[in-house]
């Protein structure tokens, strides 16, 4: 199969500093005097206007006072006088949206600098705006919202992240901001871009988890839980008020909660810069002051960056047996990148003031001549890998970034036996993997390796959590191995640091050392591009790369080449007791049970396996970095269990035990594949599964159609509602994809039109095999007079519903505006109809009826083409789902002199 190879290039613009070169020591800035907290309720229509809202002013947590606020144009006169009843027997204020615009979000939100706090800000600073332009400068990609036509009142910026963030600040109003006694003296007034903190994304940062207001409310256990009603939209009543009122005190209670929570992290770094887990692994880096790589070396090679970043494929996630019901014993590296990363010895790169380079060919191909299985066992061994090697591969099992799939192109990374006149670079971890799966020995062109410079000055150690037996001090603790070791002492005594431990590991061992943050620009942009051969050239192009601030790629694609050189280990070990494996995720396998094994040995031997890896723990806790994962074992009795697994597909998977009737009851499962499609029934999977009931339900009606020797051909009926039209939840979070309501939205005032951050549900029109003869419109084109006219399939929108036959009912076409009838609307059934039959391409025998083990592919290549970071872009042509996944590629295609 020949094939081109997609290799990641470091891409920076000219003319810009990376963000990390201007690294400065943390200073805590003093919270704001005020809170303003403040919550919108809506229209249930498309626009979702706003009705009314409430706002609580706090000073310094301290009640001052509370408020409801309408719009006049939306709410009947009969509901004003509610409202205003209602305000006076609970004795607060009211006005309509333009006064608390004026009165109180400007005043106390901008020009006294409280905190603006919300539960999804976004969606409720848009419902307050009076109008919305496309933001500039460094939001640009985002939405700049008006709040008066007064042009030095300031816009509010908001530029979604993903579904759990956004960054928000206040733009520079109009006018001259800097004194001219300052002008004169070359300063500046730095603009004030206020203080906002979502709730909504403070908590997923500090939990991990996505949240609703409800179920945040719940864990967290506060006063005031957030209270149910079925009145949205309705005639407005007391109930429903009071409703709107508690959710404004619960959304204070839970902010209140979280904010103590971060303040136990003893960080600098304040409660509104936290977007991500990221953000609170960052900030304990520069608590230590630990300088970024680019603030150390900012004139370090890019063109090694280059060579690094194709060297770049991630964690290593396959199907070997699928479509199979296999037995098997799941195992799972202890934290697996921390645990390579002391290995390695990479926390000396982290506090090192740079890295250097050195040429060493020779060296290292003679190391992988010599090296074998056992000398893996050897913690010196790994303290050799961080090197990368250029390669022309032979036959060598690596990593391949590639379209496997010519009649869909869509670029995946396989495990293939990769063949290739064109030099490509690997971590040397990916050629010890190749040599012990393959026999042979790769050959190298060139190898450089990398050694740490000095340390750091100014390192310094942090209690964490202000408790000295949490301290850390950079420069004799590794971070991760000391994070760990910590977390496993908190376990030990049940003591709640645990999830902050973890999640603070979490934050700090891989992520941010390849964070590259992708943003459109509005017109094309002069970029620097460093291809794999270290050779720059320059290019326009509106995809702009811009690296976050600890990036570091050499760490980055060690960690996961050496990670994926430990499932290889597993991987040989299992071949070498005659196992073979289920599928694999970045640190877990699956093993699986051969028929002529007894249980018995299928235990003793992946024990052995187990106990191999025991010489290779770098924590204070003894025993194995490998382990076999709780889902083994009964959850009552604690014996083991026989599990058994069925795959489809890289992470489509379910693991169950079987019942005295041959039942499957199902212990741990993937959302993969499923997740684009809203609940069409609610009720909740047992704990630890990892998936939702109706996810659940889908995989037991796989499993049962295997049981009953029919894998390909699975009943979607196990619930009714699998009969109603399929529902996805849509966005309008940047301005690409409110163009989609564009049609809509045409001639309309802001009040009557969907505004940013306003959510609705799509749905599938009914197109190819499931297509009727009414699914396609004939849509004549009047620019285009005397063409034919095409079929054109229906663009299906409604406003946000759960329930999919409601939806439809209120369903309609968002550029005609026309009506879209049910039979036109593709089912749950439906489009869950080829789920159990996805193939797994990268593979030979990964075809959609293909039963059995898969097998490596041999892949010639022929090409090489540099592509950026993989990023979402909006279907402008109608597509059924409005998000599909898209790369930038950044030059023509390199191919082998002769090759076509």
């Amino acid at each position: 199969m020949s094939k081109t190879a997609y290799l990641r290039a470091y891409n920076e613009n000219p003319k810009k500093m990376p963000v990390g070169t201007k690294w400065r020591p943390p200073k805590r800035i003093p919270d704001p005097e005020y809170q303003l907290i403040f919550d919108c309720e809506t229209t249930t229509d498309p626009t979702q206007a706003l009705r009314f809202g409430f706002y609580q002013v706090r000073q310094f947590g301290e009640l001052l006072n509370e408020g409801v606020f309408y719009d006049p144009a939306i709410l009947s006169v009969r509901e004003v006088e509610l409202l205003r009843t209602y305000a006076e027997e609970h004795c607060f204020s009211i006005g309509t949206l333009d006064e608390f615009r004026r009165k109180v979000f400007l005043r106390i939100g901008y020009e006294e600098g409280a905190s603006i706090i919300g539960f999804n800000l976004p969606f409720d600073i848009s419902r307050i705006a009076t109008g919305w332009a496309e933001a500039r400068g460094s939001m640009r990609g985002g939405f700049s919202f008006s709040l008066s036509k007064d042009p030095t009142v300031p816009h509010v910026r908001v530029k979604h992240l993903n579904a759990r963030a956004a960054l928000i600040d206040f733009a520079r109003p109009a006018g001259q901001d800097t004194p001219r006694g300052m002008r004169k003296r070359g300063l500046k007034v730095a603009p004030h871009r206020g203080t906002f903190v979502d709730v909504k994304t403070l908590a997923a940062a500090l939990t991990s988890r996505k949240h609703s207001l409800a179920s945040l409310c719940e864990a967290l256990s506060v006063k005031t839980p957030k209270q149910e009603t079925t009145e949205h939209g309705a005639m407005l009543t007391r109930d429903y008020i009071d409703y709107a009122r508690a959710d404004i005190q619960a959304t204070w209670e839970c902010y209140e909660t979280l904010a103590a929570q971060y303040d136990t992290y003893g960080l600098s770094a304040s409660v509104d810069r936290i977007l991500s887990e990221a953000s609170i692994g960052k900030a304990t880096l520069s608590e230590m002051h630990i300088r970024p790589l680019f603030a150390c070396q900012p004139d370090i090679s890019r063109a090694g960056f280059g060579s690094i970043m194709a060297s770049y494929f991630g964690g290593r996630a396959e199907v070997r047996i699928r479509k199979q019901i296999t037995e098997v014993i799941l195992t799972d590296f202890k934290s697996m990148y921390p645990t390579v990363n002391a290995l390695m010895g990479l926390w000396q790169f982290m506090i090192a003031d740079g890295y250097t380079e050195t040429d060493t060919t020779a060296e290292t191909q003679h190391f992988l001549d010599q090296i074998e299985l056992a000398d893996l066992q050897d913690p010196e061994t790994w303290k050799r890998l961080p090197t990368l090697c250029e390669i022309a591969p032979d036959d060598d099992v690596l990593p391949l970034r590639t379209d496997y799939t010519p009649d869909k192109p869509n670029l995946t990374i396989g495990l293939n036996r990769v063949s290739s006149e064109i030099a490509l670079h690997y971590t040397l971890a990916d050629l010890i993997a190749s040599k012990l799966l393959t026999g042979k020995t790769p050959k190298i062109r060139r190898a450089i390796s990398y050694t740490p410079g000095p340390m750091q000055d100014g390192l310094r150690p942090i209690d964490l959590f202000g408790r000295p037996d949490c301290r850390i001090d950079p420069s004799v603790d590794d971070l991760l191995v000391k994070l760990t070791n910590l977390r496993d002492e908190a376990k030990g005594r049940n003591d709640p640091i645990q999830d902050q431990l973890k999640v603070l590991a979490n934050s700090t061992c891989y992520g941010i050392l390849v964070e590259v943050n992708r943003d459109d620009a509005p017109k094309p942009e002069p970029l620097l591009v460093f291809g794999s051969d270290g050779r720059a050239f320059e290019m326009q192009s509106r995809a702009i790369e811009e690296p976050g601030k600890y990036f570091h790629p050499l760490l980055a694609t060690l960690i996961t080449g050496a990670a994926r050189l430990m499932l290889a280990i597993t991987e040989r070990l299992a071949a070498s007791k005659g196992l073979n494996w289920a599928f694999c995720d970045t640190d877990s396998l699956a093993l699986a049970r051969p028929d002529d094994l007894s249980r018995e040995a299928l235990q003793s031997r992946v024990q052995e396996i187990i106990d191999w890896f025991i010489p290779l723990n770098p924590y204070q806790k003894p025993g194995s970095i490998l382990k076999i994962e709780d889902v083994n074992f009964d959850p009552n009795s604690g014996k083991p269990k026989p599990l058994y697994c069925y795959a489809i597909s890289a992470k489509r998977y379910a693991l169950f035990n079987l019942d005295d009737d041959n039942q499957p009851m199902v212990r741990k499962a993937s959302a993969h594949g499923l997740g684009h499609l809203m609940p069409p029934y609610g009720g909740e999977a047992s704990p630890g599964i990892g998936v939702s009931r109706w996810q659940l339900d889908v995989w037991l009606a796989i499993i049962r159609a295997v049981l009953a020797g029919h894998p390909n051909q699975v009943s979607y009926d196990f619930h009714p509602a699998l009969q109603k039209p399929a529902l996805q939840r849509y966005g309008a979070t940047s301005p690409a994809l409110l163009r989609w309501m564009k049609h809509y939205n045409a001639g309309k005032h802001y009040s009557r039109s969907v505004k940013p951050f306003g959510f609705l549900v799509s749905l599938m029109p009914r197109l190819g095999a499931f297509a009727l003869d009414m699914s396609e419109t004939i849509i004549s084109d009047p620019s285009k007079p005397g063409r034919p006219s095409k079929p054109q399939a229906p663009k299906p929108i409604a406003p946000f519903e759960r329930d999919g036959e409601t939806a439809a009912a209120k369903c309609f076409d968002r550029e005609t505006g026309e009506p879209v009838s049910t039979e036109q609307l593709k089912t749950y059934a439906e489009a869950l109809a080829l789920y159990h039959l996805s193939p797994e391409d990268k593979f030979e025998n990964g075809g959609p009826r293909d039963i059995g083990s898969t097998r490596r592919r041999r892949i010639h290549g022929t090409g090489v083409q540099l592509i950026g970071k993989e990023a979402n872009k909006v279907g402008e042509g109608g597509e059924v789902e409005p998000v599909a996944g898209a790369v930038v590629e950044f030059s023509k295609p390199i191919r082998k002199e002769g090759e076509p």
